[in-house]
């Protein structure tokens, strides 16, 4: 069959971050896998290439397949509506995190034929298999919404559990082979820098056992993990038939298994891969160790975030983040230390959060030895128990404008106060000259050259010069 895959991410100035389409490209090894010579694979971008472009390559397709966010919603509809006046006999398949989130409400947006929810490879490939000519119908496929008087979903598939022998090697062919590949190279990624070169990302790992109220679910809330040995072997992969050296690890809790991370950490410097790694996704900071640490410096890392979102112990339990604060002061030192650029994630306008507690995770952050750090404010997301427990499953959420409707709006403070202490983080946070000094004699090129700290420029000039404040809606 001629299947198509396409990332539907709208090109945008607020959110520049764009990445290769790694899911998209499992799907395409495990269709290859497990469907060997069957199909004719393809896989397109819309953030990085020309939409008009990509409708045409769709004419002749079996399958098209359209992978989403909530952000992307109202875009997604044009999109789809696109496809089908292109190609009007065409299955036309939605994943991503928006299907989960809509899944009632699916077929009332979108005109497709089924939409594939949370851990797609199986389901997938078994809907495949029905367009293909098989005779099993939508009600025996899990995993899977489709419309029959309304939207039907057949519940929550089981999560693969033996990544190693199931899941392959992604098709990085698909991307990596194809001109528009050069596109990531030259546009932002979610590292805090990055020099221009090639890069991908990885999953080694699915799944968080963390329940925190305010995240997604899409690969169920318990570890599974590839083994150090494929880890590697996926990183000696493209480092020798690619010549890629920069990789971007999106794991939820990539360091969950202490003793993986260390023997990740081993063979890499056994293999004298020259490689560097980058942790844009956060690290659980309470699950490091000294040696762990020290032992991802020597293995390549050059940025490690830690996913700190807020210090108050309060607002840890009620998030059921649960972070434990004895040693994160101490981790972020010894990655200082080790030349690693410590970036830290926070999170202001928490449920019934105080402006005391929004000022002392400030505090925090500005004191410490973090080189940089991203705040932003917590959007309850459709689909959270953030959401259903503090704006309403049936609240009404606009596609697209929705990811920023409740921003902000359940704290104790009203949004637009919120808005200004977040102005107010970035020039506390980086108008501290011993800061700027420390990072430009550390990491001098990296720093002056980062795309994100001119752009940070640009937001405390306005805040200063202009009296605006950041993200003003």
């Amino acid at each position: 069959m001629n299947i198509s895959l396409i990332k539907v991410r709208e090109p945008s100035v607020s959110i520049p971050e764009v990445t290769p389409p790694l899911g998209l490209m499992y799907l395409a090894g495990y269709l290859r896998k497990y469907r060997p010579g069957k199909d004719n694979i393809n896989i397109f971008d819309l953030s990085v290439q020309n939409e008009e472009d990509v409708l045409a390559s769709l004419k002749d397709e079996d399958i098209v397949g359209l992978s989403s966010t909530n952000r992307d919603g109202l875009y997604l509809q044009k999109i789809v509506e696109k496809v089908r006046k292109t190609n009007r006999s065409c299955k036309l398949i939605l994943g991503g995190p928006i299907v989960s989130s809509l899944i009632n409400e699916l077929f009332d947006r979108f005109d497709i034929d089924c939409g594939v929810t949370h851990e797609g490879e199986r389901t997938f490939l078994e809907v495949i298999e029905k367009f293909d000519g098989g005779d099993r119908p939508f009600e025996a496929i899990e995993g899977v919404a489709y419309k029959n008087g309304g939207s039907k979903f057949t519940g929550r598939r089981e999560s693969i559990e033996n990544l190693d022998d199931e899941i392959p090697f992604p098709a990085w062919d698909l991307v990596l082979d194809k001109p528009f590949s050069n596109e990531y190279w030259k546009r932002k990624s979610f590292a805090f820098f990055r020099m221009e070169k090639r890069y991908m990302g990885l999953f080694t790992s699915r799944g968080c056992p963390y329940t925190c109220i305010y995240c997604h679910d899409m690969f169920a809330k318990r570890f599974r993990a590839h083994s150090a040995e494929r880890v590697v072997s996926e990183l000696e992969y493209l480092n020798t038939h690619f010549g890629l050296r920069d990789f971007e690890f999106y794991d939820d809790t990539f360091n969950f298994d202490r003793d993986r991370t260390r023997r990740i950490c081993d063979l890499i410097v056994e293999k004298q891969l020259k490689i560097n790694m980058y942790f844009p996704n956060g690290l659980r900071a309470d699950r490091l160790e000294k040696d762990i640490v020290e032992k991802m410096a020597k293995a390549g890392t050059k940025v490690m975030c830690f996913a700190i979102e807020t210090v108050s112990e309060r607002l840890q339990k009620l998030l059921r983040r649960n972070l434990k604060f004895d040693n994160i002061n101490d981790m972020i030192e010894v990655a200082v230390q080790n030349g690693i650029h410590a970036e830290g994630f926070f999170m202001l306008g928490h449920p019934t959060e105080t402006k005391e507690e929004m000022m002392n995770t400030i505090d925090f952050a500005a004191k410490s030895r973090l080189h940089s750090a991203a705040f932003s404010i917590s959007i309850p997301q459709k689909g959270t128990e953030l959401f259903s427990t503090y704006i309403g499953e049936n609240a009404p959420q606009k596609l697209g404008e929705g990811y920023y409707e409740y921003s902000s709006a359940i704290s104790q403070l009203p949004p637009d106060q919120v808005r200004k202490l977040l102005a107010y983080t970035f020039i506390k946070f980086y108008l501290r000259p011993k800061r700027i000094f420390r990072i430009i004699r550390t990491f001098p090129l990296s720093f002056i050259f980062s795309r994100r700290f001119l752009v940070q420029i640009t937001k405390w000039l306005d805040v200063v010069f202009h009296r605006r404040a950041l993200f003003k809606q």
